[in-house]
């Protein structure tokens, strides 16, 4: 069963989010991308993502959305990860900004593999914030499990807890 963490109370504003998208395009990054910023730099990234939170005048709160799915042994190859990254990054894609990566870890129940997604908080379409509840989150994990072929269980996490 493919795992997806859902890191919200992220608050620390823009200096979170620049360090996030540092560390998803740091040295572990093994294959990364993004969608309606750089994918291979975190400071022009960061400055798109502040663009959008100006226009729409929200840059209070919570910055961003750091979800991370870990997949299961089934898994074997870093292009199978890529892959799969990918095609979950794209569901934010049509509404927000995502800066993604893949890293390589090892856990006695889940693979090596796992990617991480930084999500703008703040839809370049309209302004709206994104919902992280877990209505939303669990149509997410749904969705998660389509593009896996396997179940997926989410949880919650603080960024303190982290």
């Amino acid at each position: 069963m493919a795992k997806v963490i859902i890191i919200r109370n992220t608050y620390g504003g823009a200096g979170y989010l620049a360090n996030a998208l540092d560390y998803v395009r740091d040295e572990r990054n093994q294959y990364g991308g993004g969608y309606g910023v750089d994918p291979y730099s975190p400071t022009v990234a960061y400055e798109q993502m502040m663009y959008t939170k100006r226009y729409f005048n929200k840059t209070s709160g919570n910055p961003l959305v750091h979800i991370i799915v870990g997949y299961t042994k089934n898994v074997t190859s870093l292009d199978a990860a890529a892959a799969y990254g990918d095609s979950i990054a794209r569901m934010f894609a049509d509404r927000y900004q995502v800066l993604y990566c893949t890293h390589q870890y090892d856990d006695e129940y889940y693979n090596w593999y796992h990617t991480h997604l930084i999500v703008n908080s703040v839809s370049y379409v309209n302004g709206a914030m994104m919902e992280t509840g877990y209505r939303e989150m669990n149509q997410f994990c749904k969705q998660v499990s389509g593009v896996l072929n396997e179940p997926c269980t989410f949880i919650f996490k603080n960024k303190s807890e982290m």
